[in-house]
């Protein structure tokens, strides 16, 4: 008979923390919160623990589960919301149209050109910062979610091509940063996500005497996201310190005779027209006249409407009499660790964030008490770190709209810039990529074991919050005041 092993032993101990975690921590004292949000917080942290040391898929079916007997809501209209929000849709949908991408050899052919351009020839880390800024800026222009899964699948067809593996600490740091980058861009947006909250709620509470323009928030985020990056492609070179032999090998005369092998047939240009028409669909209304019909009937083409659409079309045209897309065949690339990761962390997020758990009161607690007769500059820097390590386990646009009413009110009793300050805090909770729970964009880095696998996704995700908060001091602060004043 086998014994069992110490893997088998470590494995069995995590499954029994696991369901500690998610069962028992609410037979605690309420701490702060009520007695429902202890049973949302045991679920949160079972989550948590099981991504971490056990797996994506049952630990979060369970869990999903577990959140349906905390008082929260009913288990199957959890389940329900979990896998109909419109992010699990548009991720399982765009990784099968990836998936095509990658069989048409458009992935293969675009990774090709980038790779072969003679500017990265003896100079790999130019190639990091070039690849991991034209994320930040294509996800500014159209969204940061399909620019992530752009970039990583033509990187998927550049490792195989230069033979880096599944493994190699190289992909693994690069694939974390074009996440990275993709959370940032929403950090750019003044009409994204949480920033569109705050810059809402600080207008309603100052009766409209306290406005962010769009401009001056992305004159700020930009450059700061843009230097974030830079700072950690410094730390994966002269920290984390990967074997880029392969990279720093391509002489200028490889490149162009990899350059002469691009070769675009009629599949390849079909999935390259599929990809620039989605490209475009998602970035027409931020450009079109507001209320005009043409940005009505684009407005209504959110990422998953566009997804659907495309991939209708694409299967029924035919190249030499067989559809261009087949889903089925496509499917294959569907990850599920992803998709379980997604669906459950959005209903944890939210019920941890409901006024029933009573988390947003004891946060209020928490940022109230920062306020100080000591230094603003210190209470500032104090403030910014607090709000970017809540992000890491707490939805951002719940820590922002509890910050808001706080900006504003010490901006009444100091004299600083509501404003300026609101900024700031914006930027600090949209650099939210440090844990699984972070960010819908950012989990990706942690579910993706192939490439990056979890150590390294804590490593790439702490090290990518720590420069950003850094830019944000260093860089945001100086742009904050000369821009808008503090």
């Amino acid at each position: 008979m086998k014994q069992p092993s110490n893997d088998d032993f470590r494995h069995i101990l995590h499954i029994v923390i696991f369901f500690l975690l998610t069962f028992g921590t609410g037979f605690l004292p309420p701490v702060g919160i009520t007695a429902m949000g202890m049973n949302i917080l045991g679920v949160f942290l079972g989550m948590l623990y099981g991504w971490t040391f056990i797996g994506f898929a049952w630990p979060s079916m369970i869990c999903l589960v577990a959140l349906g007997f905390t008082g929260y809501a009913d288990p199957g209209k959890i389940i329900g919301s979990a896998f109909s929000n419109p992010a699990v849709l548009f991720t399982i949908f765009v990784l099968a149209f990836t998936t095509y991408c990658d069989k048409s050899g458009i992935n293969t052919v675009m990774a090709k050109w980038c790779l072969s351009r003679r500017i990265f020839a003896g100079h790999p880390w130019l190639f990091t910062a070039s690849v991991l800024t034209g994320t930040l800026i294509i996800g500014f222009l159209v969204d940061g979610v399909p620019a992530a899964f752009l970039i990583a699948g033509i990187l998927y067809s550049m490792f195989r091509d230069i033979d880096m593996k599944q493994g190699d600490n190289y992909p693994a740091y690069l694939l974390a940063g074009v996440y990275m980058a993709g959370v940032l861009s929403f950090a750019c947006k003044p009409w994204a996500g949480q920033n569109l909250m705050g810059i809402t709620a600080l207008a309603d509470i100052s009766g409209g005497a306290a406005v962010i323009d769009n401009l001056s928030l992305i004159a700020i985020a930009m450059p700061v996201s843009i230097a974030t990056l830079l700072l950690y492609t410094l730390i994966v070179r002269f920290v984390f310190r990967p074997d880029i032999s392969h990279l720093a090998s391509l002489t200028p005369e490889y490149l162009d005779s990899m350059s002469a092998q691009i070769r675009v047939g009629r599949k390849q240009g079909i999935a390259a027209a599929a990809l620039v028409i989605f490209l475009i669909v998602m970035f027409l209304p931020n450009v079109l006249p507001a209320g005009s019909a043409a940005a009505a009937f684009f407005g209504k083409f959110n990422m998953v409407v566009a997804m659907v659409v495309i991939l209708g079309v694409l299967s029924f045209i035919r190249v030499d009499g067989e559809p261009v897309f087949d889903f089925h065949d496509c499917s294959s690339g569907i990850n599920w660790n992803v998709i379980w990761m997604l669906a459950a962390s959005m209903p944890v997020s939210a019920a941890l964030s409901s006024d029933g758990a009573g988390l947003s009161r004891v946060l209020s607690d928490i940022l109230q008490s920062f306020v100080s007769d000591g230094s603003i500059l210190l209470f500032l820097i104090g403030f910014m770190i607090f709000i970017n390590v809540m992000t890491q386990f707490t939805h951002n646009v719940t820590i922002v709209l509890i910050a808001v009413p706080i900006i504003w009110n010490l901006g009444q009793s100091t004299g600083i810039n509501p404003v300026g300050f609101s900024i700031l805090m914006l930027l600090a909770a949209g650099a939210a990529y440090a844990t699984p729970a972070a960010s819908t964009v950012g989990a990706l880095s942690f579910a993706n074991g192939e490439w990056v696998g979890m150590r390294r996704a804590f490593k790439a995700g702490i090290s990518g919050c720590v420069a950003a908060i850094f830019c944000m001091l260093v860089l945001g602060l100086p742009l904050v005041s000369a821009i808008i004043g503090l």
